[in-house]
Formats: C-alpha cells, sequence, structure tokens
C-alpha cells in the first residue's frame, strides 16, 4: 500500500499542532550567572557511545540519559522499539521523548527558550549543566532533524561535550558504536558554542519546537 506523503504531512502538523496546545512549555527562565561554573561534566562513559539504527536518535537519546541519571545499563534498541509518538518515517515527536523519560524516573523540564538571546541560550545551557542537568536538545543539519545530548562543558574552551548517536562509526567492523573525539570527556562530539547554535537553531518540526531542549534530573 503506498502512502500518500502528503496527507501524511498534514496530519502530522495537526497532531504536533494539539500535542503544542495540550502541552504548554515552561516559563522563560531565569538566568543565575552565580550558579554557573567553569566546567561541568557528567559522567558518561565511552562504552555507551552506541551507534543509532535509522531514525532513533529520539529513544537511542533517551536511553542515554537514563544510563547517566539512574546508572542503568538500559537497551537503546529496546527503547526504539518501546518509545511512542512516532511519524511514519520514525522520527520521535518531543512528546514521545519526555514521556518515556518520564517512564523511565526521569524529571522532565521544558524551558521556554525561543526568547533568549544566543548569549542567554549558551548561558542556560551551562547553567543547567552546572547543576548536574544533562539536556536534550532538537537541531538538524543537511535537511535532518536530528536529538543530541548534552553532557558537560567548558567555558573557557568554549566547548559543550555532546553525545550524538549518528557520529561515524567506530569501525566498519564494528557499526554499533560510534567513534569517539572526546578521549576523557563525556558523550563523542565536541561543540563549539557557535557550532552548537547553528544545530540548534535548525531544529523545529513544520515549524513548531523550534529551539527545543529538555532539561533532565
Amino acid at each position: 500500500m503506498k502512502l500518500n506523503v502528503k496527507k501524511l504531512t498534514i496530519f502530522a502538523i495537526v497532531i504536533i499542532g494539539i500535542i503544542t496546545i495540550i502541552t504548554p512549555l515552561d516559563q522563560k527562565p531565569i538566568i543565575d550567572k552565580n550558579q554557573i561554573k567553569t566546567t561541568s561534566l557528567i559522567d558518561y562513559p565511552v562504552k555507551f557511545n552506541y551507534r543509532q539504527t535509522i531514525n532513533d536518535c529520539g529513544p537511542f537519546s533517551t536511553a542515554a540519559v537514563v544510563r547517566a541519571l539512574k546508572k542503568k545499563e538500559v537497551d537503546s534498541k529496546v527503547f526504539a522499539e518501546k518509545i511512542e509518538w512516532r511519524l511514519p518515517n520514525k522520527y520521535t515527536l518531543p512528546w514521545g521523548i519526555e514521556k518515556q523519560l518520564e517512564e523511565n524516573g526521569i524529571v522532565v523540564e521544558k524551558p521556554n527558550l525561543e526568547s533568549l538571546s544566543d548569549e542567554n541560550k549558551i548561558l542556560f545551557l551551562q547553567q543547567q549543566l552546572s547543576l548536574s542537568k544533562p539536556i536534550i536538545i532538537l537541531g538538524g543539519s543537511n535537511n535532518y532533524e536530528h536529538y543530541i545530548t548534552i553532557f558537560g562543558f567548558d567555558s573557557q574552551k568554549d566547548e559543550f561535550y555532546v553525545y550524538d548517536s549518528i557520529h561515524d562509526k567506530k569501525s566498519k567492523s564494528d557499526d554499533d558504536v560510534t567513534k569517539d573525539d572526546n578521549a576523557e570527556l563525556p558523550g563523542n562530539r565536541t561543540f563549539s558554542s557557535e557550532e552548537l547554535l547553528s544545530f540548534w537553531r535548525n531544529g523545529g518540526m513544520y515549524g513548531i519546537y523550534k529551539w527545543y531542549a529538555i532539561v533532565l534530573s
């Protein structure tokens, strides 16, 4: 049976619109520079840099957070099988990510960041990471939407340490794990503030969920 792409797109927009109405974002956050450290790292061992299956960045990100905060060696592929609120192309709606995290005992905060300046967006990330709270953001590159998880930063080096489940394979013979660019630092990739903002501003689904981020504890 052939799928009508136009009808599916309209259906997706309606669903996302309904979800946005019934799940409002929290208020605009207050930036408290006194809470911001120079460096903050949330432990995420290199062995957990699993490489996602197709369009499974959402559940692979939620599994990473559960590992980091609950110290459980959960299976990302099982999370991908169980996560709800997915589009026909397997994109996971933000509501599905939030629901799966809450079902695993994670507290989810949904700040309203759209009106913050770029500088304050970066300060907000640093503030939450300083409180040992990882953050999942929705960005985009090469015309694809993608979730990544931020596990730390170093403000003096202008670096953020990220787990990116679609990062390059560790080797040709091992496609279940990504290569690691971060050595002893958490995650598998490092972004500068500008690189992170550029990725983040390209996110959003059908004009909704721009500057989407969830803070987790």
